[in-house]
C-alpha cells in the first residue's frame, strides 16, 4: 500500500510539473473549467430570482447541494476521468501494452500516469459554494457532519465506479467520447433536489443507481434533512464499484490492440 502511494504521490507530482510548464494554460484551463462547472449554479441564482424554486429547498440549499456535487467530482474526476482520456488515447494509438508489460496491475498503472490537474478548478470551486451555503443555512451539528462523511465517501465511490466503466467501454469503442457526454449528462442530475425526479424513478436514483448518493444525500445530512433509504444507497455504491472492476478487468483480459 505505502509502495503504491509513493508511487501516486510521484505521478501527481509528474502531472502537475507537466502542466506548469504552459503556466498560462493551466491556468486559463482550470478558469474555463470552473465557469463550466458553475453553470448549473448560476441558472439556479437567476430561476429563483425570478420567482420559481424546488419545494422545500431554499436558495442557499440548493446551492450546497451543487458545492457538495462538485467537491466530489473535484476528487474523483483528476483521478478517474484522465484514465478514461488516457487509456483511450493509448489503445487508439496502440501503445496500451506498454503498460501490461510492467510489474504493476494495469489499473494501477493508469491511475498513476493519467491524473488530470485541470479537474481541480471543480474541486475549489465546489469548496467556495459549499462554504458560502453553509454560512448561509448555518454550521451543521456534529452528528450531522459525521453523517456526512460516510455519505460523502459513498458519492465518490458511485462517481468512481462510473468512470471506471467508462474507462472500459472506451477500451471497446476507442475514440467515442459520446460515452462520456452521457456519463456526464446523467450524474449531472445529481446536483439538484430530488423533486425534480417522478417518485418511481426517484427510487431507482437511490437504489440500484444512486445518483442521489452523489450530492443530494450528504447535503440532506449537513441540512438535518430527512435521508431515510441512504443505506441502500450506500450498499448499490459498493456492488457497482465491484462489478465495474470486475468488467474493467475482463476488459483488460481481452482486449486486442495494435500489438495484438
Amino acid at each position: 500500500m505505502l509502495g503504491f502511494l509513493r508511487l501516486y504521490a510521484h505521478g501527481i507530482r509528474l502531472a502537475f510539473l507537466t502542466r506548469l510548464a504552459d503556466r498560462f494554460d493551466f491556468i486559463a484551463s482550470l478558469l474555463v473549467m470552473l465557469g463550466i462547472e458553475l453553470t448549473p449554479t448560476l441558472i439556479t441564482v437567476l430561476l429563483y430570482g425570478q420567482g420559481l424554486s424546488f419545494a422545500d429547498w431554499t436558495l442557499a440549499q440548493v446551492i450546497l447541494v451543487q458545492g457538495v456535487f462538485l467537491v466530489g467530482k473535484g476528487i474523483t474526476f483528476p483521478i478517474f476521468a484522465g484514465m478514461a482520456w488516457a487509456v483511450s488515447e493509448k489503445v487508439r494509438e496502440g501503445t496500451f501494452e506498454l503498460l501490461l508489460l510492467k510489474p504493476r496491475h494495469p489499473l494501477i498503472l493508469c491511475l498513476v500516469t493519467a491524473y488530470d490537474a485541470e479537474d481541480l478548478g471543480k474541486l475549489a470551486g465546489g469548496l467556495v459554494l459549499m462554504f458560502f451555503a453553509l454560512g448561509q443555512t448555518g454550521l451543521p451539528a456534529l452528528p450531522d457532519i459525521a453523517l456526512f462523511l460516510p455519505l460523502f465517501f459513498f458519492g465518490l465511490v458511485f462517481f468512481a465506479a462510473g468512470l471506471m466503466l467508462l474507462t472500459a467501454l472506451l477500451m471497446i469503442w476507442v475514440g467515442n467520447f459520446r460515452l462520456y457526454e452521457i456519463f456526464d449528462t446523467v450524474t449531472a442530475l445529481g446536483q439538484y433536489p430530488p423533486v425534480i425526479w417522478p417518485k418511481r424513478i426517484r427510487q431507482l436514483a437511490l437504489a440500484p443507481f444512486p445518483i442521489l448518493g452523489l450530492a443530494v444525500l450528504p447535503a440532506s445530512a449537513l441540512l438535518h434533512k430527512p435521508v431515510s433509504g441512504w443505506p441502500w444507497a450506500a450498499c448499490s455504491a459498493v456492488v457497482l464499484f465491484f462489478a465495474c472492476l470486475w468488467v474493467w478487468n475482463g476488459t483488460v483480459k481481452r482486449l486486442k490492440t495494435a500489438g495484438g
